[in-house]
């Protein structure tokens, strides 16, 4: 004698003839996957989306900031103490003495150029060795240019990068019957020198 059963499985269920329709099978873990993804893909496109922006923004951040921070700094120099230095003179207004004599040709900006060495006798009784040099901002406007000159016609130029002449080292010199000149710029410190090899 076989015993009666019922439909312990949802495949059975609704094989009776004219019985009520069979009821849903349980989801699979393969059918679950494919609602998330295409019921429900906007939300899920777009949080994977969001997702994949901030990890390639972390990522871009990281490799920026690594760049920068192994880029050396320029070499700074300190001028000595109460020097005035050549920023602070190209801050002033430009006077009379400022100016290049009218023969003397430099690439500077107009009214940008300053006195900054001579050592020709402020009474003018002395003109052996009759030296003067002027700073300018270079006509480009990202360097500093000394303009040397003994006779007031002929004259000797060297350009500098700005940040080196500011505040680096850099020096020139320069030779005429008067004796040889050299000039150096310190952490924006002038110094100057005139000797006499004859």
């Amino acid at each position: 004698m076989t015993e009666a059963r019922g439909p312990d499985r949802a495949d059975d269920a609704g094989d009776d003839v004219g019985g009520e329709p069979r009821l849903p099978a349980l989801p699979t873990r393969r059918s679950r996957w494919r609602t998330l993804l295409w019921t429900e893909r906007p939300r899920v496109w777009i949080a994977l989306g969001a997702a994949a922006a901030v990890g390639v923004a972390f990522a871009a951040g990281t490799v920026v900031g690594t760049t920068r921070s192994e880029v050396a700094a320029a070499p700074s120099v300190t001028p000595t103490a109460g020097t005035v230095t050549l920023e602070q003179l190209l801050d002033v207004p430009q006077t009379y003495a400022d100016q290049l004599p009218g023969p003397v040709e430099a690439p500077v900006s107009l009214h940008s150029t300053r006195l900054v060495f001579t050592n020709r006798a402020l009474d003018g009784g002395s003109f052996d060795t009759p030296w003067a040099v002027w700073a300018g901002v270079g006509t480009d406007r990202s360097t500093i240019c000394l303009v040397a000159t003994a006779n007031r016609i002929e004259s000797s130029t060297a350009c500098f990068p700005r940040e080196a002449a500011l505040h680096g080292s850099v020096s020139m010199s320069a030779q005429s019957m008067s004796g040889t000149l050299t000039i150096a710029l310190r952490g924006g410190g002038v110094q100057g020198r005139v000797t006499n090899e004859n």
